[in-house]
């Protein structure tokens, strides 16, 4: 409202008309709706499902509600609180409105000049250098025409309260929802954000300029990379505008400006009524109800982190990690609590990620696993390597246990496992993800053997013209051929782009089945995997091969040349690749990806031994590391060479003198420097002269750095007579357990 409306109003000439204040109170919220997003207000609202009928004017009413709230949100700090309430008297024939905030509050010296024009309070100029000192008076000058009442009270640092009442005239039933007008073009529904909700609507968008695209999203953001929180939460990302997707930092004003899709944020779809084509939906702003039709539906609905029922569970301290609000609840316990113990229940991604974050305030975080491994999806020997270098920084792991309770007060104070406790000052939760599948199967659809919401390979659900997305929703995986189940934001953009557009009705597109692709950091290490572990190979009835094989990143003469360890698993009869496992300080995402591609066509150890990779010292050495595992994969294939894996190795060590002969053919000073214990030294160099120290009627097990030197040593071994010799996988750089060092 501006300066000539408020004169209208001084001179009396506008007309009064019938106002329902609730309606109108909620054109103001709607409008605001952009702001309390993006300063991340807690914004709550309690509003009468009541008509409450004033003598009034729409417009100035609106400005009132307006002018209060927007001043209650500027002057709350980001993450503050907002209420807003509508109350009425039917008997007495009044209606109170109050704006409550906790924000800057106003000197109590200042606060009768409030309703002055131009006035500003000091405080409020130092906190926001923008504004008129016109809103209030506009409030002010409204609500006397209209026979309203204001009081205000208000605190520094406390917050303020500013409530109105007014005569009632009437109260009338508010119909529960209220049907969208219905149009020729074609309407797309949404439901879920964060990734594969707003890639489907962006997609779909671009593929159909007309359609009528509204998203859905229950919380505050609509967009943001929930894959990177971890890094929020240590301080690494400085804010959460930070954590936006790539194409869509403008958030919700992005997507209604630039891409003209209808953002409804804070809004939850609550019933899907598929015969007549209708979602139901409560905006969590003003309790109301409402329904928009659709011609087609995207299910974008996600995950929910898996909460055990555990004594105690409930307590304060205790947090799961999945979405900007849980990060911030975090980072403030850490802020205001100082930390000294954190525990985190659960050794896979989520919490092996979460650990290096929680270091960053100097607290001892302790992992607990029930099961014999962390990062299960990786095979033992990568899983320890892992584990080692994770135990090196600090991080304390127990394997095998689960936690039976929590104790504490009020906080948590202590995690109990089967037979001891210790003290936890703050606890993550780090179980998993379970799909949300309610909403869907509430509305009839099916679900899958994984528990996901079942799609064909248009991602179409049980009903044709509703298509599931992200972490709600199965694949199929490329090796196995069945359904699979992998909460990742990779495979929910892809699954988004493809549900987009495959809504508005174009010819179908297909998604492919997955390969499974895991990459994460831990510290300075790098983990990555694609298809098929042994274990699941092994699981799925293939007679699988592996090699192992420890390599420089690039040209080991290169500055900042480090190592990663490379399992590559594949089928013996077949040769098919079924899975590669990478785990080291170097550069693993290329190789990793590689193997995703092979794998993701079914093919063969011999289509990467085929690639022409691109080869400069400082990026990769000559043969490159995944051709060099390939390699040695053949060689085993092929039946050229016997590898002894680290575990069995620990076994044979023991029974020494009666089967076994453990050489190592490194040079002397690197068997000075580390060596396992158990093993003698014969360089190779020296092999030849003296083979006749070695024991022709013993099995050889032989090591080296690697295992390139070792494989030699078993080529002169084998021309020489030795019918049992076997290479340790991966030599001493894939050795997980102790060494002796001078």
């Amino acid at each position: 409202m501006d300066i000539i409306e408020l004169e209208k109003f001084r001179t009396g000439k506008v007309e009064f008309g019938p106002t329902d204040l609730v309606e109108t109170s909620m054109t103001a919220i709607e409008e605001l709706r952009d702001k309390i997003h993006e300063k991340g207000i807690k914004f709550d609202v309690n509003l009468p499902n009541r008509v409450l009928i004033i003598k009034g004017h729409k417009l100035g009413m609106k400005h009132v509600f307006y002018n209060l709230l927007e001043n209650a949100i500027k002057y709350s700090s980001r993450e503050g609180k907002v209420e807003f309430d509508i109350k009425y008297d039917e008997t007495g024939k009044t209606v109170t409105a109050v704006v409550k905030d906790s924000g800057i509050g106003i000197p109590e010296k200042e606060q009768e000049h409030v309703f002055k024009e131009f006035y500003r309070a000091t405080n409020a100029r130092r906190f926001d250098a923008t504004g008129t000192g016109f809103g209030m008076v506009i409030i002010k000058q409204v609500l006397d025409f209209l026979g309203g009442k204001i009081s205000l009270w208000s605190k520094e640092q406390e917050g303020t309260r500013i409530s109105f009442s007014m005569p009632l005239l009437e109260v009338k039933t508010r119909k529960i929802t209220i049907e969208e007008e219905k149009t020729k073009n074609k309407k797309i529904v949404i439901i879920g954000g964060v990734t594969a909700g707003p890639k489907a609507a962006s997609r779909a968008r671009r593929l159909d300029s007309n359609a009528e695209i509204t998203i859905f999203e229950k919380h505050n953001l609509l967009a943001y990379a929930g894959c990177a929180l971890p890094y929020y939460i240590s301080g690494q990302l400085k804010s959460q505008r930070d954590l936006a997707l790539s194409g869509f930092q403008g958030g919700p004003e992005h997507f209604s400006s630039v891409k003209e899709i209808e953002v409804k944020n804070l809004c939850e779809v609550n019933r899907i009524d598929r015969k007549n084509k209708m979602a139901y939906y409560k905006d969590l702003m003003t309790n109301q109800e409402y329904k928009v039709p659709y011609d087609s539906l995207v299910m974008a609905t996600g995950g929910s982190p898996v909460i055990p029922e555990i004594i105690g569970v409930n307590l304060q301290n205790i947090f799961v990690l999945h979405g900007i609000h849980d990060s911030e609840n975090i980072k403030t316990a850490l802020a205001n609590y100082s930390a000294r113990d954190i525990v985190i229940v659960g050794g896979g991604l989520i919490g092996v990620e979460i650990a290096e974050a929680l270091t960053v305030s100097g607290a001892k975080v302790t992992i607990i696993e029930k099961k014999d491994r962390i990062l299960s999806f990786l095979d033992p020997e990568l899983s320890t390597l892992v584990e080692k270098h994770m135990t090196h920084k600090g991080i304390r792991i127990i394997k095998n246990e689960s936690v039976s309770a929590f104790i504490g007060k009020n906080r948590v104070k202590y995690v109990h496992l089967s037979n001891f406790r210790f003290p936890a000052d703050l606890v993550i939760l780090a179980m998993g993800v379970s799909p949300n599948v309610g909403l869907a199967v509430q509305a009839g659809l099916q679900k899958g053997p994984t528990g996901a919401l079942a799609v064909n390979e248009y991602l179409q659900t049980s009903d044709p013209d509703i298509y599931a997305a992200g972490d709600c929703a199965e694949s199929m995986h490329v090796v196995t051929g069945k359904p699979f189940y992998l909460p990742l934001g990779s495979i929910a953009n892809r699954m988004g782009r493809i549900a987009g557009s495959n809504s508005t009705g174009k010819p179908g597109v297909k998604f492919s089945p997955v390969t499974g692709t895991i990459i994460i950091k831990v510290f300075d290490y790098h983990v990555a995997k694609t298809g098929l572990s042994e274990i699941e190979s092994d699981k799925y009835g293939y007679d699988c091969v592996s090699s192992y094989v420890s390599e420089y990143d690039r040209e080991h003469f290169i500055p900042g040349a480090e190592i990663i360890n490379i399992k590559m698993t594949a089928c013996r009869k077949t040769k098919k690749l079924l899975g590669v496992q990478i785990a080291g300080k170097g550069e693993v995402a290329k190789r990793i990806d590689i193997a995703a591609m092979v794998i993701s066509k079914s093919g063969i150890v011999d289509d990467i031994l085929s690639v022409d990779l691109g080869y400069a010292p400082y990026f990769s050495n000559a043969m490159g590391a995944i051709i060099v595992s390939a390699n040695v994969l053949q060689n085993k294939l092929d039946g050229l060479f016997k590898g002894v894996l680290a575990k069995e190795l620990q076994g044979l060590l023991k029974e020494k003198g009666e089967k076994c002969v453990f050489l190592d053919v490194r040079l002397p000073q690197e068997f000075e420097e580390e060596r396992i214990p158990g093993f003698d030294l014969i360089p190779l160099e020296d092999l030849k002269r003296r083979i006749d120290e070695i024991l022709p009627d013993r099995k050889i097990i032989l090591t080296c750095g690697t295992g390139a030197r070792s494989y030699q040593a078993a080529l002169i071994l084998k021309a020489k007579g030795f019918k049992d010799v076997a290479i340790l996988e991966g030599g001493i750089r894939m050795w997980p357990y102790s060494v002796s060092r001078e």
